[in-house]
């Protein structure tokens, strides 16, 4: 089959999926540029056209569409004042995971190859700037409920820096089809970190 030309229409989200999907197979260092391209049936000069910076620029957006989708998911359920924090946090662990079993190649990328990104002096503190804005969301809504004593006092930053770790773990260790879904491992994560703070 003939590879699409580039300036044929391809739909970037569909990129960035294939090369979350080569870089878990391959790794960001054994990944190529050719590799991507033959995931969307494209060339890899094609490629380039639509990523000039090539493959670092593709990990950055891998990574940072990934963080800003879950991101806005989770900053809509904190945000919803109408809901207790418990109520809140409970939602925002469940869609969060629930989001990282939906792709767990994204998911394996955020724990893989973030130190590439890192590494390089002009994407570092963008993406660390996407990074603590969503992990300071399940700080407010730790706090919430630490100041309306629903919540036992907790070190606040520990807490969420080894729940996100726990959560983001699951891009190494999740498979669909394995012996929970995502939905029912979303499910007992939020009531094993919820009840981890609860006041009984």
């Amino acid at each position: 089959m003939a590879r699409k030309p580039a300036d044929q229409a391809v739909n970037r989200q569909d990129i960035l999926l294939a090369a979350a999907d080569v870089f878990r197979r391959k790794g960001f260092h054994g990944a190529k540029m050719a590799d991507i391209a033959a995931e969307v049936d494209l060339t890899a000069g094609s490629l380039y056209h639509h990523f000039p910076g090539g493959k670092q620029q593709i990990l950055h957006e891998v990574l940072a569409n990934g963080l800003d989708i879950v991101t806005e998911k989770v900053r809509a359920i904190i945000e919803d004042t109408t809901l207790a924090p418990a109520e809140r946090f409970r939602r925002a662990i469940y869609a969060h995971v629930v989001s990282l079993t939906a792709n767990v190649s994204v998911a394996a990328a955020l724990v893989f190859e973030t130190r590439t990104i890192l590494e390089d002096d002009i994407e570092r503190e963008s993406y660390l700037a996407r990074r603590d804005r969503f992990e300071a969301l399940y700080q407010r809504v730790i706090e919430d409920g630490i100041e309306t004593g629903v919540f036992r006092t907790v070190d606040v930053p520990i807490f969420s820096k080894a729940l996100l770790g726990a959560q983001n773990w699951l891009g190494v260790w999740y498979r669909d089809g394995g012996r929970l879904t995502g939905e029912q491992i979303a499910n007992e994560m939020a009531e094993f970190f919820l009840n981890a703070l609860l006041i009984c």
